[in-house]
């Protein structure tokens, strides 16, 4: 009985040590951060609060699009890397439908091969998506992309919208309004950016395709440099189809689960279209949330676009 009183009264005086060690270590600890309310979240100020996952990841999402945008580098390491592998946003837009799901090729797409995006990046701005748009969706780039997601090879790069549509298949061939000079650049002896302008010069429908694909290799980087380069040298910004027009090789229909897709996006008044897709996303693919970000796009040369995620633009 002795035994046993005294190794209860060891474990009480454990007890109470333990105690006081916890207590001194409260004490010397920082007091506790509060947390901004659940709500909006603009990348380019750092703003940010959540307690949600799904609220956290779209934070996270509005952030990375941030710092994508603010990054020029040249290449993403290598001649053979072009740009477009690690930085800037890549976006389609896109008008939700319940005939079918906005990620989905359309029967053109289908048809040519090809799948026409923009890209926006800090040295490619544009004021307005093509045909007045105001939704759709975002690619991650390559070297980002999710493990299990498609690889989506990009084919050829316009320094302004590159009138695909009636263009040879993929969307990088001539067109018919200029069968010669509107081939691929590199075809027509056109490597840089000058020379894209002054081919541009003698016709408006003169729009050479540079080639980016993975078989260009160590011209593939530059290639798209050029592309930007075009852009900014034709001061290619603020008119109705001043963007970087892009054609991606034409993926399977309905594989959702499969796509490389970061977020749903919308300009303003095109929060419903998000919506809606945001919606269609979660229902054929079992319950899997993707964030919408609104996009503010920049209205003069001087200013950036942003990227903002509210809790209270998302639907799930």
């Amino acid at each position: 009985m002795k035994k046993i009183t005294a190794l209860m009264l060891m474990v009480v005086l454990a007890g109470c040590q333990v105690r006081d060690q916890q207590q001194g270590q409260k004490e010397q600890q920082p007091a506790p951060v509060e947390q901004a309310p659940m709500g909006l979240m603009q990348a380019e100020t750092g703003i940010a609060s959540t307690t949600s996952s799904a609220a956290q990841n779209g934070v996270s999402v509005a952030a990375n699009l941030t710092s994508r945008y603010n990054d020029v580098r040249r290449d993403c390491g290598k001649p053979s890397m072009p740009a477009f592998l690690c930085r800037g946003v890549m976006l389609r837009s896109t008008i939700a439908s319940t005939a079918y799901s906005s990620w989905n090729p359309s029967p053109h797409s289908q048809k040519s091969g090809g799948v026409s995006f923009s890209y926006l990046s800090k040295d490619a701005k544009f004021t307005g998506l093509v045909f007045g748009q105001k939704n759709g969706f975002i690619f991650y780039p390559v070297l980002a992309k999710p493990a299990g997601t498609r690889q989506i090879e990009v084919l050829c790069s316009y320094p302004l919208d590159g009138a695909t549509q009636l263009r040879l298949a993929p969307g990088c061939g001539a067109h018919p309004y200029s069968t010669d000079r509107s081939r691929r650049c590199q075809t027509i002896g056109v490597t840089t950016a000058e020379q894209w302008l002054a081919n541009r010069s003698t016709n408006a429908w003169n729009l050479c395709s540079f080639d980016v694909r993975d078989s260009m290799n160590n011209l593939g980087a530059d290639s798209f440099y050029q592309t930007i380069r075009a852009h900014q040298l034709g001061n290619f910004f603020a008119g109705a189809h001043d963007y970087i027009e892009l054609i991606l090789a034409t993926w399977p229909q309905n594989i959702p689960n499969e796509l490389p897709i970061e977020a749903f996006f919308y300009l303003d008044g095109g929060l419903a279209g998000a919506q809606h897709d945001q919606q269609d996303f979660y229902n054929k693919t079992g319950g899997r949330v993707m964030p919408i970000i609104k996009i503010i796009l920049p209205t003069t040369a001087s200013t950036n676009a942003q990227f903002i995620y509210s809790a209270a633009d998302q639907v799930k």
